[in-house]
């Protein structure tokens, strides 16, 4: 069903394999290669051609004929679905608006954080930054194998604290006979952007929802939000024409656990990932041998009897791992790979904390299952992939703000800076600041 690793602390001393390791987790070049082209060829066609072409690509590839006067969703129909939601499951509608709850509570405590600078010079000016809100902002919300309102409140809800003026987002719809929400996307989606109070609603998926976004009439600032690998290429190739919050690609969990764990609980964590995606990445490394085995009978077990069977054993089979590892290669393993999600299910937590500094999200403690972060406990659910938590961050209020620079000189700071601003200029050639100091100084 998956690859199971024995690797001991004592083999890999020097850590020389541990890249290796990693690079196992990888998708294969040739698929890489394909996803580039694929997507190259869709960008050019949605940048040259527009919402047309972002039509036809959805016809193509999700079997939906889209109208262009009418493919916004409209306000209307989110409202209905959100009327009918309350009045047919009001305890599915109470546990969004929970989720919401506790996601605007975090994002509004973020942005208390992030506060304005502005230092005192000596002669009385000043030096300082501010943050912005950016004017747009694109949010994609998967659609493919499930549908999530919980990353439609993820993204927008971020923005919304932020300040973004105008919020669009795009999800991927489904023929109407299979569906019965508007253009195909799923009711709870409609209700939970309803009760966002978000207006624009799109049914664009992939790369072209994407493209969309980026080359389209709303030409976004920046475009954010969770997809499949090529969603995930999409973002990187339009790097440059908009800003991208990451690259979240398909999931991954790295669960480290010492034998304090119920086996149970962690075979569902490692499944609960897996079932996102055939690319979806779910690892366990422990130092307890019994503990392996236990987890790997589970695993047998509950996947034959799941109802997502199929993305289970395909998902597993390529990027399952369960790995035998001491505790100095287990956190060795966790820093080289980066991974998306990382739980702690061991007895001291805060012992190894302090070592894991690469993953997108810690999860510390067994009552943490990265289920609760994925449904709105408050941090965001939207997270890098691939290798690059290493530098990139959780998206979050941040994201959807710049930070401005501040200068305003007083002509006695003007007259201090301008000898030493007129010296520096000159050694590097550039003639003109240096006389545009030394006016400063003489004039002022």
């Amino acid at each position: 069903m998956y690859r199971c690793y024995f690797i001991s602390s004592h083999d890999l001393i020097d850590r020389a394999e541990v890249p290796g390791w990693v690079a196992s987790l990888a998708r294969s070049g040739q698929t890489e290669e394909e996803t580039r082209k694929a997507v190259t060829a869709i960008l050019a066609d949605v940048r040259r051609h527009g919402t047309a072409a972002a039509m036809a690509w959805t016809q193509r590839l999700d079997g939906v004929l889209l109208e262009a006067a009418s493919i916004r969703i409209p306000v209307s129909a989110l409202e209905a679905a959100r009327v009918d939601l309350d009045r047919r499951q009001p305890d599915l509608m109470a546990a969004l608006r929970e989720m919401i709850a506790n996601i605007r509570r975090f994002a509004q405590g973020q942005r208390t954080c992030l506060q304005d600078l502005e230092l005192t010079l000596p002669g009385g000016g000043t030096v300082g930054e501010r943050w912005c809100a950016l004017k747009t902002a694109g949010v994609y919300i998967p659609g493919g194998r499930a549908f999530y309102p919980s990353t439609l409140a993820m993204t927008v809800i971020p923005a919304q604290v932020a300040g973004v003026t105008r919020i669009v987002g795009v999800t991927p719809p489904k023929p109407q006979s299979t569906l019965p929400g508007a253009w195909g996307v799923d009711p709870l989606v409609l209700a939970c952007a309803a009760e966002l109070g978000l207006t624009e609603l799109y049914p664009f998926g992939g790369a072209q929802g994407l493209g969309w976004l980026a080359y389209g009439e709303p030409a976004v600032d920046l475009i954010a939000g969770p997809g499949n690998r090529f969603v995930a290429e999409a973002k990187r190739q339009l790097i440059g024409t908009c800003g991208i919050d990451a690259l979240a690609g398909p999931t991954e969990l790295l669960v480290i656990a010492d034998g304090t764990t119920n086996p149970v609980w962690l075979a569902e964590d490692l499944m609960a990932q897996a079932e996102h995606d055939p690319d979806a990445a779910a690892v366990l490394v422990s130092a307890d041998r019994a503990l392996l085995k236990a987890v790997d009978n589970e695993l047998r077990a509950r996947t034959v009897a799941s109802p997502r069977r199929t993305i289970l054993e395909q998902s597993l089979a390529t990027h399952g791992r369960l790995v035998w590892a001491e505790r100095e290669l287990a956190i060795a393993l966790a820093q080289a790979w980066a991974p998306e999600h990382l739980e702690l299910e061991v007895a001291d937590p805060d012992a190894w904390l302090p070592f894991l500094t690469t993953a997108g999200a810690v999860f510390i403690g067994s009552a943490s299952a990265e289920s609760f972060g994925d449904y709105g406990a408050g941090p965001n659910h939207v997270l890098p992939t691939d290798r690059s938590a290493r530098y990139t961050s959780p998206l979050g209020v941040a994201t959807f703000l710049k930070r401005q620079s501040l200068l305003r000189l007083s002509a006695q700071d003007a007259a201090t800076m301008a000898p030493w601003v007129e010296r520096l200029a000159e050694a590097e050639g550039l003639t003109h600041h240096a006389r545009s100091a030394a006016l400063r100084a003489r004039h002022l």
